[in-house]
């Protein structure tokens, strides 16, 4: 258990070592060159990959144990930006998993195992405000309002279905490294960003990200994202860029 731990704080280490080097790399490089400026309308769709790695055990009725173990999975995420009045823009973010879960059921009779999918839905929207500091990076800052939903659906009488709605922010960078590169980094906070699958609650915390999207014709970029917290994420997908003007 300790080993786990200190595994998960090292991994934790790491990641936002990374995201902060990036966000270094994203500062003194945005000035060397003169691309293009930062697009903040636009639509993707991404297929997922998500680390779940949740335990939780109930008793539906005596004498019955119900122990279950959700893995990892993956699924489909949209996201959609538009850039409007001046500095603003409005966002949604969409993202739908199947998350693998091992079984264990006690009773007098013996011990059943059994394996299925759970569903996995989050849902943010919200309104950013980005400022400019050069001609291709920018800072933003974002309100979101936050859904969070996990449904196991029932085996043998317990019930882990949860959801939660709340208030989220996001702290970020965006760069046009070149024409055809863009990288970014952020860090966000939630309401949601860990699970006790005993109590059915929910805790605050952050998380960090740092993304990249490629433009390989015009108007239309191949996007990679990763998210590290106590629910790691991560993404693959194209994107459609949309006329600001």
């Amino acid at each position: 258990m300790t080993s786990q731990l200190l595994d998960s704080c090292f991994s934790m280490l790491r990641v936002r070592q990374c995201v902060a080097g990036l966000l270094l790399i994203i500062v003194f490089m945005s000035g060397s060159a003169m691309a293009q400026e930062v697009n903040y309308s636009w639509l993707d769709l991404s297929f997922t990959g998500q680390d779940v790695d949740r335990q939780g055990t109930q008793v539906p009725i005596p004498g019955q144990t119900v122990d279950i173990d959700a893995t990892d999975g993956n699924g489909v995420r949209f996201r959609g930006s538009i850039g409007t009045w001046h500095s603003l823009y409005f966002f949604v973010d969409y993202h739908s998993a199947d998350i693998g879960v091992d079984v264990v059921v006690t009773n007098a009779q013996g011990t059943f195992l059994a394996s299925d999918e759970f569903d996995l839905t989050t849902i943010r929207g919200g309104v950013g405000l980005k400022y400019s500091i050069g001609f291709n990076t920018d800072v933003y800052a974002a309100v979101t309002y936050d859904s969070f939903d996990f449904d196991f659906g029932s085996f043998a009488g317990e019930q882990f279905d949860t959801d939660d709605q709340d208030i989220g922010a996001t702290l970020g960078i965006r760069s046009m490294m070149t024409d055809d590169l863009e990288l970014r980094a952020y860090a966000r906070y939630s309401n949601h960003a860990n699970m006790d699958l005993n109590t059915l609650e929910f805790d605050t915390g952050e998380l960090f990200g740092a993304g990249f999207g490629w433009e390989i014709v015009r108007g239309l970029s191949i996007v990679g994202d990763y998210e590290s917290g106590e629910f790691d994420t991560w993404l693959l997908g194209f994107r459609l860029d949309l006329d600001e003007n």
